[in-house]
């Protein structure tokens, strides 16, 4: 590849129509200028046809879907309707640094052929009300313990996601090699493609932020939400382990993932399934008396979620 080539930037939407100005604008704003930006639009029920042309760039394509298909379905449509040769991807409610596709351009051009893609730092703000006063918290990622952060990521990748899949600029070549988004996914899709794209290639990283994403405490949402969201949680990690297993995972980290998909599980209160996750997390790792106690509290779910320490297990 060569500096200064078209990049693809895939951005999907979906009621989104109220930030288009400030994050696809953050896209149209780039250092980098030659740009393909192609927002896909889920089947919305807001204007976000208005939203686009309001923007008055003519680097930005609108493509509707015809149906409600979620976040892994619209960036297969963006990805199909790309024109470049490498594609980069932004989220509907983030932001980017004013150089990220030059960063990110440069870098993969300086790396050896056998390195696919590169990504970056993501900032994670809220604002957090405390004794009424507004303070700033900042989530860093990835943690700079999370090593390695560059190179062959495929082992790393299968014991937890590190790749900030929204900071991401990978060839085309490598995403058609490893496969669409699993359109059934709900939760986890940036990790589900991080794993197969980590068996194309090497990644790159790049210390500097790339993306801020702002996560406002909304005191509005309501608890029929967020059981839906532990729900998809729930069904999406099952799916994942299952795919770990069959790409060869094994010993403590496949034990680890079984936990934890067993925690979700009680949390949307299916012990009975919890069980089986559990016992199997156990027949790998017995000497674990937390996984233990989890396994007999499972039969009394309610205390169970007195005592659970979310993702702690």
């Amino acid at each position: 590849m060569e500096y200064g080539e078209l990049v693809s930037v895939v951005v999907p939407v979906y009621n989104r129509a109220h930030l288009v100005a400030r994050t696809v604008g953050s896209v149209c704003a780039q250092s980098y200028r030659n740009l393909d930006i192609v927002v896909v639009d889920d089947a919305s029920s807001d204007d976000i046809e208005g939203a686009v042309a309001a923007l008055g760039d003519p680097r930005v394509r609108l493509v509707r879907r015809p149906r409600n298909g979620g976040v892994a379905a619209a960036r297969n449509t963006g990805i199909a309707e790309a024109r470049a040769d490498l594609i980069a991807f932004h989220d509907s409610d983030d932001y980017c640094t004013p150089d990220r596709i030059d960063l990110s351009v440069r870098r993969l051009a300086a790396l050896p052929p056998d390195y696919i893609g590169v990504y970056g730092v993501r900032l994670i703000y809220d604002e957090v009300e405390e004794r009424g006063y507004a303070r700033m918290r900042v989530l860093v990622r990835p943690f700079a313990h999370e090593s390695p952060l560059s190179g062959d990521l495929a082992a790393r990748t299968m014991v937890g996601n590190i790749i900030n899949f929204p900071t991401m600029l990978v060839t085309r070549m490598a995403l058609l090699a490893a496969g669409p988004s699993d359109e059934l996914l709900r939760k986890n899709v940036d990790w589900d493609l991080a794993l197969r794209l980590t068996r194309q290639g090497r990644f790159g990283f790049i210390p500097e932020p790339l993306l801020l994403t702002p996560t406002p405490l909304d005191l509005a949402v309501s608890g029929q939400r967020v059981s839906r969201s532990i729900r998809q949680g729930a069904r999406s990690y099952a799916r994942i382990t299952g795919k770990l297993k069959r790409a060869g995972l094994g010993g403590a980290p496949l034990a680890a993932h079984y936990a934890t998909t067993a925690s979700y599980l009680m949390r949307i209160n299916r012990p009975h399934a919890a069980r089986r996750f559990y016992r199997a997390a156990l027949a790998i790792t017995p000497g674990r008396p937390k996984l233990w106690a989890h396994l007999l509290l499972s039969r009394a779910p309610a205390l169970h979620a007195r005592l659970r320490k979310p993702d702690k297990i």
